[in-house]
């Protein structure tokens, strides 16, 4: 589950979050939105304070090359 769809499934603020895990709001945003990935020690914060529902791949999202079509 995606950061931001574990924020809108239990409707719970970006900033609320941010809170919860002692981060910067701003960070919360970026991760949610997929312009950062997470350091280690704001990767383990969010997958414990999400009880686990949240995983560290859902965190790293690795672009896979595409092959082309011959």
């Amino acid at each position: 589950m995606t950061l931001d769809d574990y924020l809108t499934t239990n409707k719970i603020s970006g900033p609320k979050f941010a809170q919860r895990i002692n981060v910067d709001p701003a960070t919360i945003y970026r991760i949610r939105h997929g312009h950062v990935v997470p350091h280690r020690q704001t990767m383990q914060a969010i997958i414990a304070a999400s009880g686990g529902d949240i995983s560290v791949e859902d965190l790293v999202k690795l672009d896979q090359p595409t092959k082309k079509e011959t």
